[in-house]
């Protein structure tokens, strides 16, 4: 169970990052017509940092599989969304919600898995 909360966080981190990157969240008018842009395109490569961080934070999570990790992870992720919830932190609060889950799932969940 922890296993599978801890790779759902890091998909929809994986999401998250994706739309962040490839969806045009600027938008301007440069006096004739409208103009869009993606995060990549209108603040260079320097914004990989910010967007990724997340979603190596879930995969170094999922990878370890140990439940300190995991609270540290989940620690980290919530600390970016907060940090960055006026920017780009929402986007990752449903990967960090389900990190946290996987922090707090305890061992008795994985013998009432096995029946």
């Amino acid at each position: 169970m922890k296993n599978r909360l801890a790779g759902a966080s890091f998909v929809l981190a994986l999401l998250a990052a994706g739309f962040l990157l490839m969806w045009p969240v600027y938008s301007g008018f440069n006096g004739v017509q409208r103009t869009r842009g993606t995060l990549l395109q209108v603040n260079g490569p320097y914004i990989l940092i910010p967007v990724l961080l997340p979603v190596l934070t879930a995969l170094i999570a999922l990878l370890l599989r140990k439940q300190v990790v995991r609270f540290v992870a989940a620690i980290l992720m919530a600390l970016f969304v907060v940090l960055g919830g006026f920017t780009i932190g929402l986007f990752y609060l449903p990967a960090g919600i389900l990190m946290l889950l996987a922090s707090c799932v305890d061992q008795s969940s994985q013998f009432r898995d096995l029946r």
